[in-house]
Formats: C-alpha cells, structure tokens, sequence
C-alpha cells in the first residue's frame, strides 16, 4: 500500500502574529517537525502546499526525503480547502490512502499517525476524549468527490457529502486538537509538549535517522511544483 499526506500551509498566519510553520519546537520548526513524523509513521509522500513565505518554507524542508512542495499562488485569496484540493490532484496513481491536516497541528504523535494510515476503514477520524482532531484518513478513491465538492463548508462540508459514514479511532493523543490560532496556542503547545510528548519525540528522531539513511535517493529529495 502506497500512503501518502497532503498538508496545507498557504495561510498567512495573520491571527498568530508570527509565521506558524515555522514557529520553533524543539529548535527545529513546526512544519519540519510535522513532517519528519508523518514520514517515520510510514508515509511514502508527502505533498506539502505553500504559498506565503514559499522560499522559507522551501528551505527548511529541502533536506527532508519524500517531501513534494506545491505553492498555491492564490493563496492570499484562498481557502484551506483549496490548497489541500491543490495538494490532492497532485496525488501519484498509486497513492493508496491519503491523510489530510493543516501545518499547524505540528505535534500529533506518530503512534497516531501510524494508526491512520495503516487502517481500513474509507474515512476516519481520530478521536481524543470524544472529540475529533487531525490528521483525516481516507481511502484515495474518495479523492474525486473531494475535488468535486463546491458546496459550502470547506473541508468539513465535502467530508461531510460524502456517501458513508466516518469511523472514529479512539488515539491517546491531545495533539490531534491543538492547532495554533492565537500566541495562547502556541504557549500551550510548548507547554503540553514538555510534559507528554517527550517520550515520542524522542523515539521518532531516532527513526527518522534510520529511515532517511534508507531512502535517501536524489529521487526521494524535495521536489518543487509551480502549476
């Protein structure tokens, strides 16, 4: 099975004050956090849709492997939703199981992750204490009707027109809710980080170092797409 992640990252962070993907956890930015765990927790691709401050954002994830960049150049007129639909009609045929996040919920775990991609269900949703969060799994052929969609909602409303019904995976993650709006997020993040993800963190640098040193090919390095 082929997995992929399409993550939006096209926003201009105007509420937050600061640059959220790039915001630093760890000393390493957000967005590159994000995507070292998706690719530990066994994602073959990940399609990342920029738009303001593209040349930053195309910097930092440049030495990280199965990583594709798409700038959305509409992105200050534009929705999430249209920069992860940017991000999905880039898919390869062969992607599988897609999973679906913006870039500002940096800190779900790859246990999460792991679960996601690796589940049967069509559509999924994770679950923390009877509430949903991020990433969104589906199975890739719902990815034409998601293009489809131009009812009202964004994401949540072609989700929601879709014709089954989510499964809800119950994960042991507080991350999969806490996103970064405002600066008070962003504190709260750091703060939960220190107490609950070290455990994590620790074991996906680890395997991220022995899964870059397996894949590293100058075809599995950063590629940059301009449509």
């Amino acid at each position: 099975m082929y997995r992929c992640a399409v993550i939006a990252a096209a926003g201009l962070s105007s509420r937050m004050g600061a640059f959220k993907p790039l915001l630093p956890f760890d000393g390493e930015p957000a967005v590159v956090h994000l995507l070292k765990t998706l690719y530990v927790a066994g994602i073959d691709q990940i399609i990342l849709v920029t738009g303001h401050r593209h040349r930053e954002l195309a910097e930092v994830c440049a030495p990280l492997p199965g990583v594709t960049l798409l700038h959305n150049a509409h992105y200050a007129q534009t929705q999430m939703f249209d920069s992860l639909c940017l991000g999905l009609s880039q898919l390869p045929p062969r992607c599988d199981r897609v999973l679906l996040a913006p870039a500002d919920v940096p800190l779900v775990t790859a246990d999460t992750v792991y679960a996601l991609a690796h589940a049967g269900a069509p559509l999924l949703y994770p679950s923390y204490q009877h509430r949903c969060g991020h990433p969104i799994s589906l199975n890739a052929s719902l990815v034409p009707s998601l293009l489809h969609h131009h009812g009202p909602g964004g994401l949540k409303g072609a989700l929601h027109a879709l014709p089954i019904q989510p499964v809800y995976l119950t994960v042991d993650d507080p991350f999969i809710r806490m996103d970064m709006d405002l600066p008070a997020d962003y504190h709260a993040l750091l703060q939960l980080h220190r107490t609950f993800a070290r455990r994590h963190l620790y074991v996906s640098q680890t395997q991220y170092v022995e899964r870059a040193q397996l894949a590293a090919t100058p075809t599995d390095r950063t590629q940059y797409f301009y449509p």
